[in-house]
């Protein structure tokens, strides 16, 4: 059975339920929130990639379009990639991750397949087809809609408090995520979509600046793939 587009609507709102509470400052509810935060604008930038599917913009605009469509993949695995570095670590023990761990693992070749096919697109190998795109899709949506849920209750507060793992523990893996993000991330292409996707927010992602109702991001960072961001959620009104 094909995964509906109104259950992936509904887990998104079960997504939004842990992130649309103010950012906390208990550590402990933290870990939560930001993992609810980043789902959800993972989820809202795959809706934007998405929607264009059946548009003329794979074809008429093609290199912008599948330039974001990419980065969206790119997006998905730089958050694994931090998760298995840093924050599995810290968390397992005493926490088991394993299900989410496994949960990547099931990811990689659907993802993989998607992303190659959006390659061959790009480089003349094959022509658009949305139909191939959608069904592409319906091979990694469930199991990343699920994993995105499911590992939001994993990182239950009151699971966290119940456990082993000290305030100490967790705002270290807060600074070591930080720190590797900035050791891996192109400014240019991966803080755009996060703060075009966050719904507004002021106080997600965290970035060296403050986030406005007129100030989003430097131009620096946004124009060198300003022909992508057209399809963003929220672009910025140059």
């Amino acid at each position: 059975m094909a995964y509906a587009q109104q259950t992936l609507l509904d887990d998104l709102e079960k997504m939004r339920g842990f992130a649309t509470v103010p950012k906390p400052q208990d550590i402990y509810t933290w870990v939560q929130w930001e993992m609810a935060r980043t789902h959800v604008a993972i989820i809202e930038f795959w809706l934007q990639v998405q929607k264009q599917f059946r548009t003329t913009a794979p074809i008429e605009d093609a290199e912008n379009f599948l330039g974001f469509a990419k980065q969206w993949v790119r997006t998905l695995e730089l958050h694994h990639q931090i998760e298995e570095e840093i924050q599995f670590l810290h968390l397992n023990p005493p926490l088991d991750t394993s299900t989410s761990h496994d949960q990547h693992t099931a990811l990689l070749t659907p993802l993989r397949v998607y992303h190659v096919y959006l390659e061959s697109v790009s480089t003349g190998i094959e022509p658009w087809s949305a139909s191939k795109a959608e069904t592409l899709a319906q091979a990694f949506l469930p199991i990343l809609m699920h994993h995105f849920v499911e590992e939001l209750h994993m990182l239950d507060p009151e699971r966290l408090c119940a456990s082993s793992i000290s305030a100490d523990t967790l705002e270290a893996m807060r600074v070591s995520v930080a720190t590797r993000a900035k050791e891996i991330a192109d400014p240019t292409a991966d803080i755009p979509p996060l703060i075009m996707h966050n719904g507004g927010a002021l106080d997600w992602p965290p970035v060296p600046w403050v986030l406005s109702e007129t100030f989003k991001m430097p131009m620096e960072l946004y124009l060198p793939h300003k022909g992508w961001w057209k399809y963003a959620a929220l672009p910025l009104n140059l």
